[in-house]
């Protein structure tokens, strides 16, 4: 249940779940314990992967959309307004006419499995605070975080190219020189094939093959100082267990190559951001489980406003 929801719970919050399963008697074997008080698969793994994908698929088809409220007990109508929703349509479609089909528009196709249609297409307004895209939809205003979204689209991005064995890299003018702990350099010798997966490039050098060269970066990350990067990763990597690493990985890139906050973006850059956003297999929330965005329904605005 923790694996299922990966990447769409905070840091911090653990879901509570009761399970039914059905399985044929002979998949279960009871006598492990004298009293019966545990019970043992004879095939774990398929029943883990069984559950996982169950509970990620339902996860993925309920995720809902942060809502704002005026107050904590007001209820509202989340519905699309129908004398809105016209004009909306209109203006999105000019919208999606102005957006450019750059190379990475065309990159946001599916996640790693069938997305949710959990976020309708949206209508970039503006940005607010050099940190926040204002977009419009067909049910409301809604308030996205840049950087959290960001950070969504380019993990899936990096899982599908770890999958599919094609990062995209930046080679480096000169080859960097790295020295490195002990335990560093033996981790790196242990996880070099894992870098290498997400678009670094590094070889032993040296006579005793002590240092490392550090001859490319995964793209995402082409402005940033590579040894402040790999000693980053390294360091992540000591710290989390053997079967959280390439995940860790993927989530480190992300968080060091997406859009700062205070950064501000052109209309054309915030329109891409969204394209890429609503072909996310999780657009509602960042890896670290952080909302991406939060909605403003129609009902809520006309009732800040005094017209209902």
């Amino acid at each position: 249940v923790e694996e299922a929801y990966r990447g769409l719970l905070m840091v911090g919050r653990y879901p509570i779940a009761v399970l039914h399963l059905r399985l044929p008697l002979e998949e279960v074997d009871v006598n492990v314990h004298p009293t019966k008080a545990e019970v043992r698969f004879r095939d774990e793994s398929a029943v883990f992967g069984a559950v996982q994908r169950a509970v990620r698929t339902a996860l993925l088809e309920t995720a809902p959309v942060a809502v704002a409220t005026a107050a904590p007990t007001a209820p509202f109508d989340l519905s699309p307004q129908p004398s809105a929703a016209p004009l909306w349509e209109h203006a999105r479609a000019l919208d999606r006419r102005q957006a450019m089909p750059t190379g990475r528009q065309a990159e946001a196709g599916p996640g790693l499995s069938t997305p949710a249609e959990t976020l309708p297409a949206l209508r970039v307004i503006g940005q607010f605070g050099s940190t926040y895209v204002i977009a419009e939809g067909p049910d409301g205003m809604y308030l996205i975080d840049q950087h959290a979204a960001h950070e969504r689209v380019l993990y899936e991005r990096f899982c599908r190219q770890r999958l599919e064995r094609a990062p995209e890299v930046q080679a480096l003018l000169e080859p960097l020189a790295l020295e490195l702990s002990p335990p560093r350099r033996a981790l790196l010798a242990e996880q070099e094939e894992l870098l290498r997966e997400h678009g670094f490039a590094v070889e032993p050098f040296g006579p005793d093959e002590s240092g490392y060269l550090v001859r490319a970066l995964p793209a995402s990350l082409a402005g940033s100082d590579p040894r402040q990067a790999v000693a980053s990763f390294l360091d992540m990597m000591l710290e989390e267990g053997e079967g959280d690493r390439r995940d860790r990985v993927a989530m480190s890139l992300a968080c060091h190559g997406a859009i700062r906050a205070g950064k501000t973006l052109s209309q054309e850059e915030m329109r891409e951001l969204v394209v890429q956003l609503e072909g996310s297999e999780a657009p509602n929330s960042c890896p670290h489980g952080r909302p991406t965005m939060i909605h403003m329904s129609a009902e809520l605005l006309a009732r800040q406003f005094g017209r209902r």
